[in-house]
């Protein structure tokens, strides 16, 4: 992990777009948690973005990631752009009774924050379901754990990107795969 998080950090200050993935949520939250305490993605840029962005169900992330998740900058974005007008409605202190919608950033928002991080981190089968990835380009994939995922499984992965890197170990589990013949 300590490897690929190092190959993905080298991989972004060379100004490429890195998509880190795993068959399980908590291989991707390990390895942006490394990526983390190496001091990647904490800084906000002038725009509010993140060099690194974490896309799934906040429940199956891990707690120190929470801050990495897609919503969570895109709404951060969006709380920060509306504070700025100075309208009194915007300011969170003297509006306690916002709309619902106010709580959850725009898909605009949302597709803004992916498009200008770095490092995207999401787990393998959430690559061809989620609707923020359409159209986005990577430079490189880095699939950990790829011993434990089937092939069909990874390739939505491997059609976003120009190369891709499979890391894993004879050690690891094989794939699940049922098959009731």
């Amino acid at each position: 992990t300590s490897t690929i998080a190092f190959v993905a950090r080298l991989l972004a200050a060379r100004g490429k777009r890195v998509l880190v993935t795993s068959y399980t949520h908590a291989a991707v939250d390990n390895l942006l948690l490394k990526l983390t305490e190496s001091g990647v993605g904490i800084q906000r840029d002038e725009q509010h973005f993140s060099d690194v962005v974490r896309i799934g169900p906040k429940s199956a992330c891990h707690p120190n990631i929470h801050t990495l998740l897609a919503p969570t900058i895109a709404l951060e974005k969006e709380v920060q752009e509306r504070t700025s007008r100075n309208d009194p409605k915007y300011h969170s202190d003297t509006n306690h009774d916002e709309p619902e919608h106010f709580n959850k950033p725009g898909v605009d928002s949302l597709y803004k924050v992916i498009s200008a991080a770095k490092i995207v981190g999401v787990s393998a089968l959430t690559i061809p379901r989620s609707p923020l990835l359409i159209g986005q380009h990577f430079d490189v994939v880095i699939v950990d754990e790829a011993g434990q995922i089937a092939q069909p499984a990874i390739l939505g992965a491997l059609m976003a990107a120009d190369s891709f890197v499979l890391v894993g170990d004879h050690m690891q589990l094989p794939p699940l795969v049922v098959n009731d013949a």
